[in-house]
């Protein structure tokens, strides 16, 4: 079967100042086998180099050990769906952001993992994010989620294996360009990683494939990197004020008038020393 090529669009945008976020490297010992459930559909990114924006809307439709998956979600005052048009509105923001040149629209010039993550945050979706700089640091983030993943795309990788559904990664073949996918499994027996793409669900298996672990550390070798967001979670209820006592009954005036005259009659005679 012929390549097919498909847009990609991602940028490597390496921030120094990132390092200050690396995330954690967990004991070897703590490594699962995971498999994040997707509540969103499989995106189509069509012909817009919108990957970013695709991986960032893609983590946020798939379970965490934070929250399920979303299928909607609040920006502003606005309910949009988790699907392509929430995905370019993303993409939008991003481009914004990032510091390659062009915005979008109209400049489809694409744009970064640490641009969506920006966007992401921006939009009141992520409260922040940090960024796995080794293979282990990568396998500790998904056990608690699904991460975003920027390599460089390979001639040999736009049509995985039809019957593996792994993706072809021919280090002797040309470079594409870059791309931004979800990684949302890790199986520790096959030492796998399951992609999910932004290229509809004709691509792979229903829009997914596996990569090698060893692909995967090549890929991350070619200025890759992965993105790590921590999501904003719905604030506690404010607990409502305590209720304000019902007011008792007013006391009848010769009963206050008596026991005044009782008070005084007591002080009295315990003065005279009665």
């Amino acid at each position: 079967m012929a390549t097919q090529h498909r847009p990609l669009g991602r940028h490597a945008e390496h921030d120094p100042r990132s390092l200050a976020y690396a995330h954690g490297v967990l004991p070897k010992t703590a490594i699962k086998s995971v498999d994040w459930t997707r509540r969103a559909p499989i995106f189509d990114q069509g012909n817009v180099g919108s990957c970013t924006g695709n991986a960032a809307a893609g983590l946020l439709g798939t379970d965490s050990a934070a929250r399920t998956g979303l299928t909607s979600t609040t920006i502003g005052s606005s309910v949009m769906p988790v699907d392509e048009d929430l995905a370019v509105h993303v993409y939008e923001l991003a481009t914004q952001l990032d510091s390659i040149k062009g915005t979008y629209p109209p400049d489809d010039t694409g744009s970064s993992g640490i641009g969506a993550a920006k966007a992401l945050k921006k939009l009141g979706l992520a409260a922040s994010y940090t960024h796995a700089f080794s293979l282990d640091a990568l396998k500790s983030a998904l056990q608690t989620g699904p991460v975003m993943v920027g390599t460089v795309w390979l001639e040999s990788m736009f049509d995985p294996d039809p019957t593996t559904r792994f993706v072809k990664v021919d280090r002797s073949s040309q470079v594409a360009g870059g791309h931004e996918y979800v990684l949302s499994a890790y199986d520790t027996a096959r030492q796998a990683f399951r992609i999910d793409n932004s290229w509809g669900e004709s691509w792979g298996a229903h829009g997914s494939a596996w990569f090698k672990e060893s692909d995967v550390q090549w890929l991350l070798s070619q200025q890759g990197d992965v993105t790590v967001p921590a999501w904003v979670t719905a604030p506690a209820p404010t607990p409502p004020p305590p209720p304000t006592p019902a007011p008792g009954p007013v006391p009848d005036s010769r009963l206050v008038e008596a026991f005044g005259l009782m008070r005084a009659w007591a002080h009295d005679n315990h003065v005279n020393g009665a």
